[in-house]
């Protein structure tokens, strides 16, 4: 962190931890979670475990939040990944991609995070050394886990009317999504992952069209957007993904 960066997450928390960029989100949830203690969080309403892959919010979170504590749920995400069925990594225990909420914002209740079964999920989670070990050992497998053991999950925005369209409504139909469903936020590989995994699904439309209607209908500063995105992907896949032609 810059010293400025320091100085402004001092304003907001004294809980500030830097580590080495390893072992994706999961070791970075791992790691922040023994670095306060299962002690400290037990004392906690919620856990939230969010990492960097969203941009927004577009809608203010309180309304997400205020709707979510209505529903008697022990965990809950904002968006669904509706699944495969085969597992494109060969690191998913069940060989399948199972339907479930994506890693990017879980909110964890405290009747779970107390819990055993969630205190050795992460004391015992194995070394993570690539994307498809982080999805096939925590992402596509977090919410079927649970669930297994008994405990109830929901997501704010709902999709399952759009199952036969896309298995990835956030990346797929984001418009919908952020126009009719009220998503707060919108995916950062939206700008950036592989081209023909877009043109597989679609005509390469989304980004463009989500994009444009942010513009048009949020005060929402994209630069910011742009600010990170120059500085960290590849200028052919923003070209590519944003029809820069």
């Amino acid at each position: 962190l810059s010293i400025e960066s320091r100085k402004k997450l001092k304003k907001i928390t004294s809980y500030i931890m830097e580590r080495p960029n390893v072992g994706f989100d999961v070791w970075a949830y791992k790691e922040g979670i023994e670095f306060i203690g299962w002690n400290e969080i037990n004392q906690f309403d919620e856990l939230i475990l969010m990492n960097f892959t969203m941009y927004g919010p577009l809608y203010h979170f309180k309304e997400m939040f205020d709707k979510m504590n209505e529903k008697d749920v022990d965990f809950w995400g904002i968006t669904k990944h509706h699944g495969f069925p085969f597992d494109p990594f060969g690191t998913i225990p069940c060989g399948y991609i199972p339907e479930h909420i994506q890693s990017s914002f879980l909110c964890i209740r405290s009747n779970m995070h107390r819990s055993k079964e969630f205190h050795d999920y992460w004391d015992k989670m194995g070394d993570i050394n690539s994307y498809g070990e982080a999805v096939g050992k925590h992402e596509a497998i977090f919410t079927i886990t649970f669930e297994q053991y008994g405990f109830i999950s929901d997501v704010y925005v709902h999709t399952d009317d759009l199952k036969q369209d896309t298995h990835y409504p956030l990346m797929i139909e984001p418009l919908e999504l952020i126009k009719n469903r009220r998503c707060p936020v919108f995916k950062r590989t939206s700008f950036s992952n592989e081209y023909y995994e877009f043109l597989n699904c679609c005509l390469g439309e989304p980004t463009v069209e989500m994009y444009e209607y942010i513009k048009k209908n949020f005060d929402y500063d994209l630069n910011m957007v742009w600010d990170n995105l120059l500085r960290v992907e590849n200028m052919s896949d923003l070209k590519n993904r944003m029809h820069l032609n």
